[in-house]
């Protein structure tokens, strides 16, 4: 008999993706899994949609009386489910018929996290050919790996894993926005595998939104460093110390002409690290018990780019940046892959 999962979607407000979210997965050709549906406190009627369209067993509506955001919402979920394979879905999504069926392949073996191919709406196509990974301050860089297989992180808008391996995926107090990158430093830190399961196909609406907003860009901030000092060396951080200063100056004047990010929302953020010292100190010791690998193997798989790579400028930049990173000792993926390319034209 096929393993039971549990799959958690979590909602918050979205009561209008709910009838072809669901549907999707009741849909399934595996059935033996469970939905934990946990409502954020929407405003909305989204759980009155859900106990209206729906009548199946496999279900489980929770309400949580306030938003715990995403990490908080799926750590509470954790714990109304009845399976060990656990399955974290948004509810922005619709899922392919063998969805479920081909996630669940992904993590026959154990000690492994695995993800969907996530395909977001209004994401352009080139983006596809290849995965991403992170840089040196954990922002996304597109197409990086020569791959189609490799990936740095799980994406969790659908991700796998087993409850006993992973009992608490994710901090709390990130409430949204670098949570699936802080999974996937659990995971690799703690020397378990990360698959992309190419043939699991997630439909994504994604966010729409292109505003700035002070709480947004402050948690987007936040915790892509809450993310590199919680797991990193001080060794490390000392020698990305430029990235982090030059970083740090050109958003704040950036979010000043362009508006993208915002101001107030960046300056929080920095500030923040200023008068959390010893809530920092106590997330890196917490870490360290979970720690199997030293974080070269885990920079074997980083980026040195700082950008796409688009124009001129910005394939100049990567390159000092790769430059830099050889200078400091810093062995980054591209390091490997030339490594890898040297060593075929040498034979």
């Amino acid at each position: 008999m096929k393993e039971a999962v549990s799959i958690i979607i979590l909602n918050h407000n979205g009561s209008v993706f709910i009838e072809k979210c669901i549907s999707s997965v009741l849909n399934q050709s595996y059935e033996n899994f469970e939905i934990v549906f946990l409502d954020n406190a929407s405003t909305d009627e989204s759980c009155e949609l859900m106990s209206k369209m729906f009548r199946d067993d496999r279900i489980k509506i929770i309400r949580s009386d306030k938003n715990l955001g995403f990490a908080g919402g799926n750590n509470q979920a954790m714990k109304y489910c009845s399976n060990d394979l656990i399955v974290l879905l948004n509810n922005d999504t619709e899922v392919d018929r063998n969805w479920l069926n081909n996630l669940v392949q992904a993590v026959k073996e154990k000690n492994t996290v695995a993800s969907s191919y996530v395909i977001t709406e209004g994401i352009p196509e080139k983006y596809y050919k290849t995965n991403g990974s992170v840089s040196y301050l954990m922002y996304n860089v597109m197409n990086v790996f020569k791959s189609n297989d490799q990936i740095f992180y799980p994406n969790g808008c659908s991700v796998i894993f087993r409850k006993s391996e992973i009992p608490e995926p994710f901090d709390e107090e990130y409430f949204f926005y670098g949570e699936d990158v802080y999974l996937g430093l659990l995971a690799r830190f703690s020397d378990m595998k990360i698959k992309f399961a190419r043939d699991s196909l997630v439909f994504h609406k994604g966010s729409g939104t292109k505003s700035a907003s002070e709480t947004k860009t402050f948690y987007q901030e936040r915790n892509r460093f809450l993310n590199l000092y919680t797991f990193f060396s001080w060794s490390y951080i000392l020698r990305i110390l430029p990235y982090i200063f030059f970083n740090h100056s050109t958003n704040l004047i950036l979010s000043l002409i362009d508006r993208k990010k915002s101001f107030t929302g960046l300056l929080k953020a920095y500030v923040w690290f200023y008068f959390n010292i010893p809530v920092i100190l106590r997330k890196r010791k917490k870490m360290k018990a979970f720690k199997k690998l030293h974080e070269k193997e885990i920079i074997k798989y980083m980026t040195s780019k700082v950008f796409n790579g688009e124009n001129f400028l910005e394939r100049l930049v990567n390159k000092i940046s790769y430059f830099y990173s050889r200078l400091v000792g810093l062995k980054p993926y591209e390091y490997y892959s030339n490594e890898l390319r040297r060593l075929s034209s040498s034979l």
